[in-house]
């Protein structure tokens, strides 16, 4: 009479006994997972610190440093925003420093909007390429929360944000909320506005599409120079 029930009770115990393998086995797995999370993190933690301390000793090394851009135009003086755009500002600045736009012509500008420069493809005497040079390396956008208003330096880029920013800048002619963090500013101009004035203000081609906005008479960047106050 008895066999049957203990029969029965045996393999519920084996059931139970099965079941507590199995959830301690799964509790093992998504403990071990959640080591393996708290690890990566802890791990990305530390790799974001490092980035905030690199960002943050060169911001502290770039401070005060200006550049004065020499224009057959005039000059402008430029401060920079190393605090918002620390990777923008020492790109530019080596840039500047090892004479990479020496040479080089704002070779867009649409008034009202702004004046764009910085292709080394505007040294040679072929208009037709310029607007689609730049170096070899490109750097990583800073968007920030700087306005777009007039004496504004900021980077140009293309429609792929993925492929970052060359060495192509614009000064901004007039205020534009559209490219507020659209776009890496990274500077401002402090002394040669009516410079700016001055290239916005130089004839452009309005008849040859491949030309469009392109200065029919030189405007030239003839060096520029950087120094710290």
């Amino acid at each position: 009479m008895l066999k049957y029930p203990l029969a029965i009770l045996a393999i519920c115990s084996l059931l139970i006994s099965c079941g507590d393998k199995k959830e301690v086995n799964r509790l093992s797995q998504e403990n071990e997972k959640l080591k393996n999370e708290i690890e990566q993190l802890k791990k990305e933690m530390y790799s974001a610190k490092a980035s905030a301390n690199s960002a943050n000793f060169l911001a502290a090394q770039l401070k005060g440093i200006k550049t004065r851009i020499i224009t057959n135009y005039g000059n402008m003086v430029a401060e920079f925003y190393p605090e918002t755009a620390p990777i923008t500002v020492a790109s530019f600045i080596i840039r500047a420093e090892s004479g990479f736009y020496d040479g080089t012509q704002f070779h867009r500008i649409i008034p009202g909007f702004m004046i764009q420069g910085g292709d080394p493809n505007s040294k040679d005497n072929d208009p037709s390429n310029d607007g689609m040079g730049g170096p070899v390396l490109n750097i990583p956008h800073e968007f920030n929360t700087i306005e777009h208003t007039p004496g504004v330096l900021s980077m140009a880029r293309i429609s792929n944000k993925a492929a970052g920013a060359g060495s192509q800048f614009f000064i901004m002619h007039a205020t534009t909320p559209h490219l507020n963090q659209e776009y890496t500013a990274f500077g401002r101009v402090i002394h040669g506005m009516d410079v700016v004035q001055k290239i916005a203000s130089v004839p452009t081609n309005k008849k040859d599409p491949k030309l469009q906005d392109h200065p029919l008479k030189p405007v030239i960047i003839k060096r520029m120079e950087v120094y710290r106050d």
